[in-house]
């Protein structure tokens, strides 16, 4: 890239090699999903290393956004139901493209994987390449949520290793905010996605966990 740079996790391990195949031969996809989830006029901040020349490449942000995008869209097994009434397997797409509206490529500072600011959201090295590809989706759904507008309400709780006493928390499971949006579509994607790999179901679910334990002010009473 033209002003940061980051090491490419191994492609299994991140599931990236798994969900690649699955959309980047067709580029029915790669248009599906630039005009519908806020690429809209915004070539400028995915071009010069981020990918828009190469949309394909699963080592580039581009590709690796393709991917969570790709998972989030497909993998309920009745994916063309998007009604809020189904889970949030099948309705997590909806709430994405019905809030997202500007969509950008940064490098970020190593402090958040993505932020949201009204209804542009930003994406950054953390997300592309510390997190799995079932982890950017549920990010998807972290920053649709402020972008629909619920923003933190509470401080870490004690222990928790984003940072116990700090400000970022969601108060509880029953807030509704983006920590359990996130939480949730994680759940359901353990329980029931489809395609998906055994080592991707058991990241869902580590990471789900992790969030219940460490990302609400009241822990929430159950896990995954």
């Amino acid at each position: 890239m033209a002003t940061c740079s980051a090491t490419v996790p191994d492609l299994n391990g991140s599931g990236d090699a798994f969900y690649g195949p699955l959309w980047n031969s067709s580029q029915p996809h790669v248009d599906y999903f630039w005009t519908t989830y806020g690429f809209a006029g915004n070539k400028a901040y995915w071009d010069d290393g981020f990918g828009w020349e190469d949309p394909g490449n699963i080592s580039l942000p581009l590709g690796r956004t393709f991917n969570s995008l790709w998972l989030l869209t497909y993998s309920a097994e009745d994916w063309e139901n998007d009604a809020y009434e189904a889970t949030a397997l099948n309705w997590g797409r909806r709430y994405v493209r019905e809030n997202i509206r500007d969509l950008r490529a940064r490098c970020g500072d190593g402090t958040a994987v993505a932020a949201a600011d009204g209804t542009l959201v930003e994406l950054y090295l953390d997300m592309w390449y510390g997190q799995a590809v079932p982890e950017r989706a549920s990010t998807f759904m972290h920053e649709a949520r402020h972008v629909g507008g619920k923003d933190h309400n509470d401080k870490f709780p004690a222990g928790s290793v984003f940072g116990a006493g700090q400000p970022g928390a969601d108060s509880d499971w029953n807030y509704e905010g983006a920590w359990m949006y996130e939480t949730l579509y994680l759940w359901w994607y353990f329980a029931a996605g489809t395609p998906i790999t055994s080592a991707m179901r058991e990241r869902a679910r580590q990471m789900g966990n992790l969030y219940l334990d460490n990302a609400f002010a009241s822990r929430p009473p159950f896990r995954i």
